[in-house]
């Protein structure tokens, strides 16, 4: 039984690990809508919208000079802000470049700043369902400044674009950038200046590539929207065809596993979001605003919030914006969000990410202090009745029946566990799986270091010998002392006595060894840090026993 306990562990394990690695958090179901189906529904007026009152376009007209006909070389405009350096352009009005002046693409203290906008395409562009705006794909627009800085303003700044299509059709876009935050406010307004009314369902487009290329790390890129109040979560690499969301829409993002780019309504939008296959890795997310029958001389404002930063708990939390709610570590959330508290916490003090793990580990091994101490008795014990859990199985070989009954009165008598030995194991796995998922998608572990060559928690061990080694190109040290440490736990716990098994169980520190060669160091610590504390008790029990 003992065995078959074990082998079902272990296998278990190894489901959970390949579904941590080729999975996504399940997704909740969303209806999927032919385009002819969203063209009959856009016609019905929705309750709610973050369309304005509509207003009449003052005599004057645009209090920004509309750009001329003839074509122009469109300029950069530079927004140096505390905690990024983005460049708009007037092609489209929007963002070519978002460096985030807090993270680097790599460890390395000389390397670039990180840049969001990998994409090839405009990051963030309008678009109209109806296509009655004429040459918005083209649009080069008139900005009211050539840079914005916020590094020596202590209050917010304001960069204003302006375009006027061939048919009339006048569109402001405004960006306001706030000196301590990572949040931009996009205020678009629509001018109909055609003559006729206008009829249109606008579109905010967001293309997204992922940000970095994690190494020994799933990288997780991905959609995710807060609709009917319920988090809809798409995986970027799976996205095979148009998809349409419809719904109370509070935000949608493209985000991979540390950063995110969100379009955020002031209140919430009563449409619909579309995804759309650009490439590999490469996705276009739509958010469809309700129609707006807009007549001539008249305008109407769209408002909306945008975030491009890390995907920081603590952060987007003070937003109020419900962006946290972008933060899931999985099945094991419930588990990873209080570590993940615990960790920062400690940080504070220790300023020590690796240190932090080390006390966590500790933390929890005093928790279950008296679980596996009952589990290594119940193997001693276990140890003892093998003569005559082997005489049983001698005497009952052929009714299998009997043979399980008798030894089920043979545990209770003398009040062993059998299931006891795997007690520690079983512990310590929802713990495991939190850390997994904290390591590979908390921005506070990226890049964190520990000591010595381990300079990020976040990735695989690696100590650089001189020369190249296969596989795993550096020396793993800290998942060989892993495995060292497992190797010693199991020779100073009581064998069982069945040689099967007992071949078995030294065989684990092999494979263990294997399957965390390219896990993250910070995870290979605290199983190394747990191998050592357990050792200590078990000599601890030895002793006095």
């Amino acid at each position: 039984m003992e065995k078959n306990t074990l082998i079902a562990i272990v296998l278990s394990m190894a489901v959970l690990l390949a579904w941590s690695f080729f999975f996504t958090p399940e997704k909740t179901e969303t209806p999927k809508e032919t385009v002819q189906q969203e063209e009959q529904q856009a016609a019905a007026p929705p309750p709610t919208s973050t369309t304005q009152a509509q207003t009449p376009v003052a005599e004057s007209g645009s209090q920004i000079p509309v750009p001329p006909r003839p074509k122009r070389v469109p300029r950069e405009i530079e927004v140096n802000h505390p905690l990024y350096i983005a460049k708009f352009t007037e092609q489209r009005a929007t963002i070519e470049s978002f460096k985030l002046t807090k993270f680097k693409e790599t460890v390395d203290p000389n390397s670039p700043l990180l840049e969001l906008c990998k994409s090839q395409k405009p990051i963030l562009t309008l678009g109209f369902l109806n296509k009655s705006v004429t040459d918005i794909s083209y649009a080069v627009y008139s900005a009211d400044r050539t840079s914005v800085d916020l590094t020596s303003q202590a209050g917010p700044q304001t960069l204003t674009f302006v375009w006027r299509s061939p048919n009339g059709v006048e569109i402001v876009k405004r960006y306001t950038f706030h000196p301590d935050s990572y949040l931009i406010d996009m205020d678009v307004t629509i001018r109909n200046l055609s003559g006729n009314e206008l009829d249109e369902n606008m579109e905010v487009r967001l293309d997204g590539a992922p940000f970095e290329l994690v190494k020994g790390y799933y990288n997780n890129p991905g959609i995710l929207s807060l609709v009917n109040n319920e988090v809809n979560s798409e995986d970027a690499k799976g996205l095979k065809k148009q998809e349409l969301v419809p719904g109370e829409i509070r935000w949608v993002t493209y985000h991979d596993n540390y950063f995110m780019m969100a379009v955020i309504p002031d209140n919430p939008v009563r449409g619909r979001i579309r995804m759309n296959p650009e490439g590999e890795d490469d996705v276009r997310v739509d958010l469809v605003n309700p129609p707006v029958k807009l007549p001539n001389s008249m305008e109407t404002l769209y408002g909306y919030h945008l975030y491009f930063g890390p995907r920081q708990l603590e952060t987007l939390k003070a937003l109020n914006l419900g962006l946290e709610r972008a933060v899931d570590f999985g099945f094991f959330d419930i588990i990873a969000k209080p570590i993940l508290f615990l960790l920062i916490w400690l940080h504070k003090g220790l300023k020590n990410y690796g240190l932090a793990i080390i006390v966590i580990t500790i933390l929890i091994k005093i928790l279950f202090w008296p679980l596996t101490h009952k589990s290594y008795s119940s193997m001693k014990g276990m140890k003892a009745l093998q003569p005559q859990i082997n005489k049983l199985r001698e005497e009952f070989k052929d009714d299998k029946q009997r043979l399980n009954s008798e030894m089920m009165a043979l545990y209770k008598a003398n009040k062993v566990n059998p299931m006891g030995g795997c007690l520690p194991m079983v512990i310590q796995i929802p713990v495991f799986f939190a850390l997994y998922r904290i390591l590979g998608q908390s921005i506070e572990m990226r890049h964190a270091p520990f000591m010595l060559w381990i300079n990020d928690l976040s990735a695989p061990d690696r100590l650089p010998v001189g020369f190249h080694i296969p596989y795993t190109g550096g020396l793993p040290v800290l998942t060989l002392l892993m495995g060292l440490s497992m190797f010693i736990q199991q020779k100073m716990t009581p064998t069982p006595g069945d040689a099967t098994q007992a071949k078995m169980m030294m065989l684990l520190p092999v494979v263990f060894t294997f399957m965390f060669i390219n896990f993250p160091s910070g995870l290979v610590l605290y199983w190394l840090v747990n191998n050592i504390l357990s050792i200590g008790q078990q000599y601890y029990i030895n002793k006095k026993a």
